[in-house]
């Protein structure tokens, strides 16, 4: 009789015969799936062709533009004041902003200007009439001196011949008195006369003496009365207050009935004629245009009111400051606009770009600076990458003036620079020049004034 097997014996060997069964299966799949692979399709190498675009290099002269911001200011505008103190009696109907008001014409006096305001002039005439009183009794007391002269001159003549008589009757005394005909006391009494007549005459002639001086004292004052007789009409003349040219009023500070002192300001006047615009330019550019302002050929400045704006206004650079700015590195320079050529006028205290024409570099080459890395430049030819070596001569904004490395005619690679290489293949999808990227600017840094010369 057979023993029975343990039940853990039993679990091991079932264990076993699964791992074969397992084991097995795994094979047969692998052997299977090993049947059914194929082996690989070889394929031709393709060779890659890069999409890109060119630039065509073109021997071009330009006129370079110098760009800059400002504000425009008049070139005449006076804040009329109160030259004289007193109340405002009349203000010119039409004294308000934006009025036009018109000067004194000096060649036609049948146009005295407009009288804007009018001060109180009651104590002002009041001084004036004084001093032409002063004047006339000036004036008075020199034809009395005159007169007195006169009836000096007659009071002398007779002073004169009552001496001669005086001094002839002493000497007859004297003749007298030697040959014992009169007394001693008549040759006293003859000689006291011909002193007494001696003190009047030289009275007459010291009075006579103090003539011209009197006269000079009484000149002097009358000079002195007249000066400040003219002060007092000059004050009279500021009662009354008219523009020094004509303009249009671009500020009231007063009203009727108001009291100003001397100084206070009464209405400000703006000649819109001529507009001044203060630009600051680099140093580098300030160089540019300097040439042509010393030699008085006056550089053409367009203005606009932002940086996309086509110009509406149209000046000349006509000074520029001698001194630079040593905290920003920049110099001024002055745009002067003629509002009796624009369509519509400049109005000061505008913000404005401004492009004014430069120098003219003539026959460059001028390309994208982006297209020029570390000195190097793609050419295409024949849809050909050729790596060439550039050299710059200098830049002109977001462009490069070529020096050496290309030749007008050729075709610069603008895309793509960091997939292509030298000897690529490269397919162009579009082709641009300087003057389209130049018209794609939103304000120009030059612009083409000669046909392409390759």
């Amino acid at each position: 009789m057979t023993n029975p097997q343990p039940p853990q014996y039993r679990q091991i060997l079932i264990s076993a015969g699964l791992a074969v069964l397992a084991l097995a299966a795994g094979f047969g799949v692998s052997h299977g799936l090993t049947l059914l692979k194929q082996p690989p399709v070889l394929r031709e190498p393709v060779e890659r062709v890069y999409n890109v675009e060119v630039f065509d290099v073109e021997n071009l002269t330009l006129r370079e533009i110098v760009r800059a911001l400002g504000t425009s200011e008049a070139e005449r505008e006076v804040v009329l004041s109160a030259q004289v103190a007193g109340e405002i009696t009349e203000l010119h109907p039409h004294l308000k902003v934006g009025s036009k008001v018109h000067a004194v014409n000096p060649d036609d006096t049948r146009q005295p200007g407009n009288l804007l305001v009018r001060i109180d002039s009651t104590s002002y005439e009041a001084r004036v009439a004084q001093g032409q009183t002063q004047l006339a009794e000036d004036r008075a007391e020199l034809k009395r001196i005159q007169q007195d002269e006169e009836n000096l001159d007659r009071l002398h003549a007779t002073i004169a011949a009552d001496f001669e008589d005086s001094k002839r009757e002493y000497e007859k005394t004297q003749l007298l008195r030697k040959q014992g005909i009169n007394t001693d006391s008549d040759l006293r009494r003859s000689q006291m006369d011909l002193r007494q007549h001696e003190k009047i005459m030289v009275q007459s002639r010291n009075d006579k003496d103090l003539l011209p001086v009197r006269r000079e004292l009484i000149q002097r004052r009358i000079e002195s009365h007249e000066a400040a007789l003219k002060l007092a009409e000059i004050e009279l003349q500021r009662t009354s207050i008219r523009p020094p040219f004509d303009g249009i009023v671009s500020a009231v500070q007063v009203e009727v009935g108001q009291y100003v002192r001397v100084g206070e300001p009464i209405a400000t006047i703006t000649d819109q004629k001529l507009v001044e615009v203060p630009l600051s330019v680099t140093l580098d550019d300030y160089a540019k245009l300097l040439p042509d302002v010393m030699e008085r050929q006056y550089p053409v400045a367009e203005l606009a009111e932002n940086e996309g704006a086509p110009p509406r206004w149209k000046g000349h650079v006509i000074r520029m400051s001698p001194k630079a700015d040593e905290h920003t590195r920049t110099a001024m320079v002055f745009v002067q606009v003629d509002n009796s050529q624009q369509t519509s006028p400049l109005l000061p205290g505008t913000f404005v770009q401004a492009r004014i024409e430069g120098p003219i570099l003539k026959q460059v080459k001028v390309v994208p600076r982006d297209a020029v890395l570390d000195g190097k430049a793609f050419v295409e030819t024949n849809g050909v990458i050729e790596q060439r070596s550039v050299k710059i001569a200098r830049t002109l904004h977001s462009f490069a003036v070529i020096e050496s490395g290309l030749e007008a005619g050729e075709r610069l690679v603008l895309t793509n620079l960091d997939v292509v290489f030298g000897g690529a293949k490269v397919r162009t999808s579009a082709t641009r020049n300087l003057a389209e990227e130049l018209g794609k600017q939103r304000s120009r840094s030059a612009r083409v004034i000669e046909p392409t010369g390759k």
